[in-house]
C-alpha cells in the first residue's frame, strides 16, 4: 500500500502520521539461558565474575511496541563478598527488589537487556567482587527473568538460573 500518494487537489498537512502498523501473532520460541562463574581468591582480594546471557533461539524476541526490555539478568550476591564494580546497565537493588542507594555493595543487581535480542545473541556482564570473608561453598544466584509476568516463549526453563560460586 502506498501511503504517500496524495489525492488530487489535497495537501498533506503533516507527514508525521503517514504510516500504518499491523500486528501479526505467531508462535515463536527463544530459549533464554544464563551461565554463572566459579571464582577463587583470598580474603581482601577482588576478582572478576563474568556472567553471561544467551538467546539459544531458534527465534528472536522483541518488545517492539512497548520498548520494554525483553529480560532482566539478576545477580544475587554470594555471602562473604561485596560488589565493587557493576556494569553501567545493572541497577543495584535490595534483596526484595527495592532501590539501593549506592552503586557498589548492593545485595542484588538487575541488568536490563535491550528491547530485542536476536537468536544467538550473547551478552556478558563482568562484576568486580571483593572477597571480604572466605565462606567455604559460598554461592550466589544468576537468573534471567521477564521484566513483567512470565516467559511464554521459553521452552526450557531449566537453564534460566546458574550459580556464581566463590572459593
Amino acid at each position: 500500500m502506498d501511503i504517500s500518494a496524495q489525492p488530487l487537489g489535497a495537501t498533506d498537512l503533516g507527514g508525521y502520521d503517514d504510516y500504518a502498523a499491523l500486528g501479526i501473532g505467531a508462535d515463536n520460541t527463544a530459549d533464554f539461558s544464563v551461565t554463572g562463574a566459579a571464582v577463587t581468591g583470598a580474603a581482601g582480594e577482588t576478582v572478576t565474575a563474568p556472567l553471561t546471557f544467551r538467546n539459544d533461539g531458534p527465534g528472536w524476541l522483541g518488545n517492539l511496541g512497548s520498548g520494554d526490555p525483553v529480560a532482566v539478568v539478576r545477580l544475587t550476591v554470594p555471602p562473604g563478598t561485596t560488589v565493587t564494580g557493576a556494569p553501567a546497565d545493572c541497577a543495584p537493588r535490595t534483596l526484595s527488589g527495592g532501590s539501593y542507594p549506592n552503586r557498589a555493595g548492593a545485595p542484588r543487581y538487575d541488568c536490563e537487556l535491550p528491547y530485542w535480542v536476536l537468536e544467538n545473541t550473547e551478552r556478558s556482564f563482568a562484576f568486580g567482587l571483593r572477597i571480604d570473608t572466605v565462606v567455604p561453598g559460598a554461592t550466589g544466584e544468576v537468573g534471567v527473568h521477564p521484566p513483567f509476568g512470565e516467559f511464554p516463549h521459553d521452552p526450557d526453563g531449566t537453564n534460566n538460573t546458574a550459580v556464581l560460586a566463590v572459593n
